[in-house]
């Protein structure tokens, strides 16, 4: 998928900037904080290495699909934050078609006034988003589809 997306970015007269270099697998041998148990000093080096890439780029495309659960990636969140503070664009993609509500809600249970209730009971949130309305407002941007869908949002952004 890395290549992939350098390849695209390349078309579309883009760098790609990724936290994992395209050529190189987290599923092998030695990967700290993958394969084994990682250190303090190892978190801070990825910590800052992702801060120093979104500093230095132009923009941020990131992907929201949901991840270990109904919500986005915390890092990528805090990614799309970061970059929205220091004015980056952000276009965000997601291949999960369904709306926050749609999502959260369980069973179509509702409050006596007609509010959407999860699983644990408190109040779901309706702004007809992909994600929570803190995340989608900080995006230019957001993509039902892939990478590459949402890289040509960007290259439109531009034109």
């Amino acid at each position: 998928m890395a290549r992939k997306i350098v390849s695209a970015c390349e078309t579309w007269g883009f760098e790609a900037l990724l936290p994992i270099p395209a050529s190189q697998s987290l599923d092998r041998h030695g990967v700290s904080g993958i394969t084994e148990p990682g250190k303090a000093n190892d978190a801070d080096a990825i910590f800052e290495a992702c801060l120093d890439m979104i500093r230095s780029c132009d923009a941020v495309v990131a992907n929201i699909t949901p991840f270990r659960g109904d919500e986005p990636d915390a890092g990528t969140v805090f990614k799309i934050a970061t970059a929205y503070a220091l004015g980056k664009p952000v276009v965000a993609y997601t291949l999960d078609t369904r709306l926050t509500h749609e999502r959260h809600a369980h069973n179509g249970s509702k409050t006596a006034y007609g509010a959407l209730v999860c699983r644990s009971g408190y109040l779901v949130e309706r702004f007809n988003l992909p994600c929570n309305v803190m995340v989608a407002q900080a995006c230019k941007v957001i993509v039902f589809g892939d990478v590459i869908s949402a890289l040509f949002a960007l290259k439109n952004l531009e034109d």
